[in-house]
């Protein structure tokens, strides 16, 4: 399973896993600064349906022990989220893929912002799959 991890699991995250998970690929995603429970941004929600993808019933989940163990490959968006993992999970070095370039934010961008971050989302997930 590969944890894709951003940093309010609103947005990055449960886009790429929608993604991934339309590429027959096993996968969740997780916020290091989550509010549990907090729906998909209306946003995500349109620019993963663009793409065959369903946030509709996502719900927002803090990053675990449970989670990380589960792993077999953890994608944080940025180098500040890889490092956010590593101050509290220091096992999970080894499973970490760090995107080339980073994901930007798109939180509070409008649909096309979205789109762009999808867009880039779509080709890293493609890089994790051929891997």
């Amino acid at each position: 399973m590969i944890l894709f991890v951003c940093t309010g699991n609103t947005c990055r995250s449960p886009m790429a896993a929608a993604m991934a998970g339309k590429m027959g690929l096993e996968a969740a995603s997780a916020g290091l600064s989550a509010f549990p429970g907090m729906p998909a941004t209306p946003q995500a929600i349109r620019a993963a349906r663009r793409h065959g993808g369903d946030l509709s019933g996502h719900r927002a989940q803090m990053v675990t022990a449970q989670l990380v163990k589960a792993a077999d490959f953890i994608c944080p968006m940025t180098r500040s989220h890889a490092l956010g993992l590593l101050e509290r999970f220091p096992d999970c070095a080894g499973k970490i893929i760090l995107p080339s370039p980073e994901i930007p934010d798109p939180y509070g961008g409008d649909d096309a912002v979205y789109e762009a971050c999808i867009q880039s989302l779509i080709s890293m997930v493609k890089k994790i799959a051929a891997q």
